[in-house]
């Protein structure tokens, strides 16, 4: 178990623990960005080394356009570099208000969510983007060349590995809309048809506009949703635990005490 995950306080010391929470947070990603605008450059050379066919150059349309992109890229970077770090911050100031039982769910939903947000990003970065590329790049002809903008290729990267990376939470979100009990289990898989077309919308939103792009993104997403529902079957729900430990609390055994 981790330090300081057991105390109690008053309103005012939890907005404290929250303040430093922040504050260090914020501290952690200042200390990084340095070395995340110093390897941003890098960054976006192997992306155009590895996405963009041999001998293209991106573009850039305004004369600070390239430093305003590299910063953006390295903000991006930094977060990704701090991101358990974050999180960890994020774990010290919700774990003291949580039972152990409840500590344990978390930390593993935490742990999956980071995990599946990396596999996302991952795949947006290693299948669905150099799909995309080769999509737009069909569209030249003799009379037609692309002339890609450096802000719109990492804007592009960036939309991809994001969408993909909360898309990608859909098994964390299910598994924890059935814990607390705020949707059972056979409700969910009732709404199937319904929650399939929703990801298709989003899928629609989040990336170009081409079938493929969609449905590569809408058919995961699907099947990390239907991975919730089994990881969910296997979960009680938060309601009849909490039946439970009034039960035993009744007969004066209280068997987990609040952090």
């Amino acid at each position: 178990m981790l330090a300081g995950e057991q105390k109690e306080g008053t309103f005012v010391e939890h907005l404290e623990d929250l303040r430093w929470a922040i504050i260090r947070s914020l501290v952690s990603v200042v200390l990084i960005f340095p070395i995340a605008f110093y390897l941003s450059d890098s960054l976006i050379d192997w992306l155009v080394a590895y996405f963009c066919p041999a001998g293209m150059k991106l573009r850039y349309f305004s004369p600070i356009e390239p430093l305003l992109v590299q910063l953006k890229v390295s903000l991006y970077l930094a977060l990704f570099i701090c991101a358990p770090y974050l999180l960890r911050q994020l774990w010290g100031f919700v774990a003291p208000g949580l039972y152990l039982r409840e500590k344990s769910a978390a930390g593993w939903l935490l742990l999956s969510s980071w995990l599946l947000a990396v596999l996302g990003a991952a795949f947006a970065m290693f299948v669905i983007f150099p799909i995309v590329m080769q999509f737009s790049m069909g569209f030249e002809t003799a009379y037609l060349e692309a002339a890609i903008g450096i802000a719109q290729f990492t804007g592009l990267f960036g939309m991809l590995m994001l969408g993909f990376a909360v898309m990608f939470q859909f098994p964390a979100g299910v598994f924890l809309l059935v814990r607390v009990g705020i949707v059972s289990l056979d409700r969910l898989k009732s709404l199937r048809a319904v929650i399939f077309v929703v990801i298709l919308i989003i899928s629609a939103i989040l990336t170009p506009p081409d079938v493929v792009s969609q449905l590569m993104m809408g058919i995961p997403t699907y099947l990390l949703f239907e991975l919730g529902l089994l990881a969910a079957a296997f979960s009680k729900p938060a309601a009849s635990k909490d039946s439970e430990q009034i039960a035993s609390q009744a007969v004066g055994n209280d068997p987990e005490d609040p952090a």
